[in-house]
């Protein structure tokens, strides 16, 4: 009798353990993301038929499946707005992209020609729509004035921005 029921278990047990996954630590290997190639000090040109409308430089930049990293990064752009082009440049110590969003992650630095500059801790940009936004602090300037605030909300097409608590500084001095 003893031995019918030591036999009973042993099918019981081979029959739930033929179900059961044994081995759980393969599957997160496979999910793990490695590197398909990594440039060294890499400059990046994007081109249309009649000029150059970006340019991303980095110290280092890995390529994976699913995103881009890159490290001590610049981005430049040309913005067409209303009657003249204008360069966006955008620098980071981190940059992440997938697909057509970019963050830019430590040390953020917005410039826009001549006349405005913010800087951040992050900030995300969008290539396709090219709206850059954040809900964090930044700060910035817009000619000779102060601007500071959090949430920020920018659509550089049509030079509209917008912001949260946002304290604007003007500066009445003549200038000569």
């Amino acid at each position: 009798m003893a031995v019918r029921i030591f036999i009973f278990s042993l099918l019981v047990i081979s029959i739930v353990s033929m179900f059961l996954t044994i081995d759980k630590d393969k599957n997160k290997s496979e999910k793990k993301d490695i590197a398909l190639i990594t440039f060294e000090n890499s400059v990046m040109y994007t081109m249309n038929d009649e000029k150059v409308t970006r340019i991303v430089q980095s110290t280092k930049a890995v390529r994976y499946r699913q995103r881009d990293e890159m490290f001590n990064g610049t981005l430049i752009s040309s913005v067409k707005s209303k009657d003249n082009e204008l360069a966006d440049i955008i620098t980071a110590d981190f940059i992440e992209k997938k697909g057509p969003k970019l963050k830019f992650v430590n040390h953020v630095k917005y410039n826009r020609d001549n006349f405005m500059t913010l800087k951040t801790d992050i900030l995300h940009y969008n290539l396709d729509t090219k709206i850059a936004y954040n809900n964090k602090p930044f700060i910035g300037t817009y000619y000779d004035n102060y601007l500071i605030g959090s949430e920020l909300y920018m659509d550089t097409n049509k030079t509209y921005f917008k912001s949260k608590k946002a304290h604007f500084k003007i500066n009445l001095e003549e200038k000569e």
